[in-house]
């Protein structure tokens, strides 16, 4: 009896600390891929079509809406961690951590790595294909071995200090509160520092480029439900101030290329950083609003942002394939927009296929979990 007792004291303080899953973040990590393809699928054509022409010009505003995509996961990486954690930390928590940090994190990195090395030989150089050791090891802290991987790195450093960050917010309520102005206050110290003291080595690869990201992303996590009355209540405002927002940004890039007008950097700065703050809002929003009245989009949405992650490691891979071995200087502007369009669903479906192929796989052979029987007779 006491060993039963015990085992259902230990099943409901799980289930206490246990949270619901956020269904809504995974629509949102949908879009946010499906940004990173326009993003990358697109940046040929911003190119090659001559400078200034309609279609040029249609895909560099398309390339610069998606750029919120790489800011808003950072977002909801901060968002999810301080969700899952801020209730349930210690220091084992802290072992277990980190040891699904690097099997979840470091090892694909690492593979991926490899991979890229080599395939990027092999697709542009095949005739100097070669393994060397030490430049294979240089490559590794800053992403060299491919131009998407710096993500990784990113979000590698926020692994390691999100700890401390997540101790002090259990142990001082005031900066629980202030978690985003202090992330603030860290990212304006090192623009600042940047701007008008060093420039930083690979400032985009470095965390604190995005850390009000990441801390707005965790206060959010911390207060869900607070959050999302602020957002249902607001989103009058918030759905426009993000509009006005992306295509602020975009008609920046869209000026100096047209006009010749040359912003100072800190417009750059400050939009890039908005545009994705207040597109999480409203595509969290959207997100609820899908689950509740548009189901299969919503489990379209859902399936799309649980394999983003294999999407996103894949897909440069098949657009390069693509580029390199598609004709498409045929001379027709309709040629040129169906094999961008080609090569964009190439990069989302066929990876998108494979993941779920791939856990299709894994959940099959996957033992069944073993069901612990309570003794008896023990008193």
């Amino acid at each position: 009896m006491a060993v039963e007792n015990t085992a259902k004291n230990l099943a409901a303080a799980k289930t206490a600390t246990k949270k619901p899953k956020l269904l809504e973040l995974d629509i949102v990590r949908g879009i946010a891929i499906l940004a990173v393809l326009v993003i990358h699928g697109t940046s040929e054509a911003t190119v090659e079509i001559p400078i200034g022409s309609i279609s040029q010009a249609f895909y560099l505003g398309l390339n610069k809406l998606g750029n919120f995509a790489v800011p808003l996961f950072i977002l909801m990486s901060g968002l999810v961690l301080f969700y899952r954690y801020i209730d349930d930390w210690s220091g084992k928590q802290a072992v277990n951590f980190y040891l699904k940090r690097v099997k979840q994190i470091l090892f694909p990195y690492l593979l991926w790595s490899l991979f890229y090395y080599v395939y990027n030989q092999w697709m542009y150089d095949r005739e100097n294909l070669h393994w060397d050791w030490q430049e294979f090891l240089d490559m590794l802290p800053w992403a060299d071995a491919s131009y998407h991987l710096y993500f990784m790195v990113i979000i590698v450093q926020f692994y390691l200090v999100f700890p401390l960050l997540i101790w002090i917010c259990r142990a001082w309520k005031g900066f629980r509160n202030g978690l985003f102005v202090f992330g603030i206050a860290v990212q304006v110290a090192a623009y600042s520092y940047e701007r008008w003291v060093e420039p930083f080595d690979h400032s985009a690869s470095l965390c604190v480029t995005y850390f009000s990201l990441f801390t707005l992303g965790g206060f959010i996590g911390m207060h869900y439900d607070a959050c999302i009355a602020f957002i249902q209540k607001h989103i009058a405002w918030i759905l426009p101030v993000t509009v006005l927002l992306g295509a602020s940004f975009m008609s920046l890039f869209l000026l100096e290329q047209s006009q010749g007008i040359i912003f100072v950097n800190l417009w750059y700065a400050v939009i890039f950083n908005l545009y994705p703050m207040f597109a999480a809002l409203s595509f969290i929003w959207l997100g609820r609003k899908l689950l509740k009245h548009a189901a299969k989009l919503a489990q379209a949405l859902i399936s799309l942002g649980a394999a983003s992650f294999g999407i996103y490691l894949m897909h440069p891979a098949l657009l390069s394939y693509w580029r390199q071995n598609v004709p498409h200087d045929t001379g027709s502007m309709m040629d040129y927009h169906l094999y961008t369009m080609g090569a964009f669903l190439v990069s989302l479906f066929l990876p998108w296929l494979l993941v779920s192929l791939y856990g299709m796989i894994v959940r099959k052979l996957k033992p069944p979990r073993r069901t612990i029987q309570p003794q008896r007779g023990t008193a």
